[in-house]
Formats: C-alpha cells, sequence, structure tokens
C-alpha cells in the first residue's frame, strides 16, 4: 500500500535527491552547465515525492487550468493537472501542434524563440498555472505568463521541479507564488 508523503516528508525527500542531479557542461551551448532532470526522474518514487511536494505549496491556488511548457514541463503539468483535476494546456514549439495556433516570442538564458498554444484554449478569466521542469532566469515562463494575460487569462502561479537561485529568475515572477520543489 503506498502511503502518501506529507508535505514535510516531501520537502526533505526532495532535498536528497539533488545528488541525483547530473550537471553537463557546454550543453545545449558552450558555456552552459545544463541541469539535468532525467537521472532524477528515472528513480523510483522521485516523482511523486516532487508532486506531493509541489501540491503542498499550491494548497490555496485556485486553478483552472495547468500550462506545461515543452517538453519537460508536460512531466510535471500534466501530472499536477490530474491530480488537481483540471485543464492541461500544451505550450509547445512550433510546428507541434495541429491547427489554428497562436505565436508569442521567449527568450530564455542561452536562446530565443517561439512557442505556440493552441488558440482558442486560453480565454477570459481562466485561472492558469505556468509548470515547467527549471527555473532559471525566468524569461520562458515570463513569456508564457505574458502570452496568457494577453489572451485575457490569469496567472495564479508559477511551479517548478527545480530552481537554480542563483539565476534569479524568481524575481520575473513576481505577479503570481512562485513554487520550486527543489533549489540549487
Amino acid at each position: 500500500m503506498e502511503v502518501p508523503l506529507s508535505h514535510r516528508d516531501a520537502k526533505d525527500a526532495s532535498r536528497q535527491m539533488l545528488g541525483g542531479l547530473r550537471d553537463v557542461p557546454h550543453f545545449p551551448i558552450e558555456g552552459i552547465l545544463f541541469k539535468d532532470i532525467a537521472p532524477l526522474l528515472a528513480k523510483q518514487g522521485v516523482l511523486t515525492s516532487v508532486l506531493s511536494d509541489i501540491l503542498g505549496q499550491m494548497q490555496d491556488i485556485q486553478l483552472d487550468a495547468v500550462l506545461g511548457i515543452d517538453a519537460r514541463g508536460f512531466v510535471l503539468g500534466a501530472a499536477l493537472a490530474d491530480r488537481r483535476r483540471c485543464g492541461f494546456v500544451m505550450v509547445r514549439k512550433p510546428g507541434k501542434l495541429p491547427g489554428e495556433v497562436i505565436s508569442f516570442d521567449y527568450t530564455c538564458e542561452y536562446c530565443s524563440g517561439v512557442l505556440q498554444v493552441t488558440a482558442g484554449l486560453i480565454h477570459e478569466g481562466l485561472r492558469c498555472l505556468v509548470v515547467d521542469d527549471l527555473l532559471a532566469t525566468g524569461g520562458t515562463a515570463r513569456a508564457t505568463a505574458d502570452f496568457v494575460k494577453s489572451q485575457g487569462g490569469e496567472v495564479v502561479g508559477y511551479a517548478f521541479m527545480l530552481e537554480i537561485e542563483a539565476l534569479g529568475g524568481r524575481v520575473r515572477l513576481s505577479d503570481a507564488p512562485v513554487i520550486s520543489s527543489m533549489r540549487c
């Protein structure tokens, strides 16, 4: 029988997991130290612990939809949407969504580009949680939040598996609560 983790137990487990995080120097470009969460997710119980921790921190947040940012944000975002019994919206790179899409620009710590959302999914009054695997400089999450607001939606929070505190991304997301399960 699976025993649910308390918020405190989940936080302790999350701290212990940081040892499984893999640093990949000079990826995807020279000068970037990439934090690879794949080894963490491969460990039994890690996703359950991370989800328990994040859900414990967002008990007071009322939401209608989780927006998962391509691609690792889908893992955490879809699971959070399932547990909160709300909608899940994919924020994708160009050419990945069929039909009519709305595009918006983003800039992160090592690149800039375009993201897309299926037209009509974000609308007036929709309460959205923006989710990605990692918070670094906050550029991708900030662009996603600005897109939500441009469509009449409301950003009620941000959630991340890992936050790299030294890069200060939290500051760019001061319009709503920022939740991260692990920090380094």
